[in-house]
């Protein structure tokens, strides 16, 4: 779905949450304690949301063993754990690049995400459209997009990022987090990167230019099986979906603010 954006918020209730959405983030961004905190507290942002990515993945690891490092060797989600980390730390960085060309930072993402999978998935397959199906499940109720689809949608998406600067940034940032969930553009660890590219939609469009709103966490209250059953709605593109999938995703950033606004009260002086 990478057309029509405007046309979405007069969708029933989209336009409400949107500006509930908009005024919970404005609230955390004037926050006192990011005059003297903003880098820890824009690092806490990042170690929250890696955790919540990974655990929108399966791997539900606990926030204080994923912040020392002590996760265990022989721990079955590690892998997925430190690929959720890569990518939350590489996010900041890839701003500029996502302004200019956004599948050349998906790319991007995706090789920090699947760096460890390189010699079970191939170097070929790291960072370009996928050429076989996916080996992450598909999302309920919906079939995979075949290869051949996937690096026109991929562009057609990057057009519309290029071109629409009118939108919503939450609106576009939804739109972007179901398209990447639906096509599986890469195959493997399409989810991490996906919660990523709305993280820089919005960082790039204003809604959240600090990269303070723990939005993973967010998506992560309603728990995961609802989370994928929100994604289906999106990929079956009916009205219906579509409005619930962006209106969920305006709570998850109204939730992510308070996460990270709790984390605000205790730095404050």
């Amino acid at each position: 779905m990478t057309s029509g954006l405007a046309d979405l918020v007069a969708l029933p209730g989209v336009q409400e949450q949107i500006d509930a959405a908009r005024s919970a983030v404005d609230e955390v961004i004037a926050h006192r304690a990011l005059r003297r905190h903003g880098a820890e507290i824009a690092l806490e942002s990042s170690l929250r949301g890696a955790r919540a990515s990974a655990a929108l993945e399966g791997v539900d690891v606990d926030l204080e063993f994923l912040r020392s490092g002590n996760l265990r060797l022989d721990h079955p989600g590690r892998p997925t754990a430190q690929a959720a980390l890569r990518v939350a730390q590489e996010v900041p960085a890839l701003e500029s690049t996502w302004r200019r060309s956004p599948v050349q930072a998906l790319a991007r993402l995706h090789m920090v995400a699947a760096a460890d999978l390189v010699e079970s998935i191939g170097a070929d397959a790291v960072g370009r459209p996928r050429t076989g199906d996916p080996l992450d499940p598909r999302l309920p109720g919906t079939r995979a997009i075949k290869p051949a689809d996937v690096a026109p949608r991929l562009m057609a998406l990057n057009a519309m990022l290029l071109g629409d600067r009118t939108s919503p940034a939450l609106v576009v940032a939804a739109a972007v987090h179901g398209e990447l969930m639906t096509l599986q553009p890469f195959g493997v660890r399409d989810g991490l990167v996906a919660r990523a590219a709305e993280r820089l939609v919005l960082r790039t469009r204003g809604f959240d230019p600090r990269g303070l709103i723990v939005v993973e966490a967010g998506h992560l209250a309603v728990g995961r099986q609802q989370y994928l059953r929100l994604l289906g709605g999106f990929s079956a593109d009916g009205e219906g979906g579509l409005a619930a999938w962006i209106m969920h995703c305006a709570q998850a950033a109204r939730t992510g603010s308070a996460t990270i606004e709790t984390v605000c009260a205790t730095l404050t002086d």
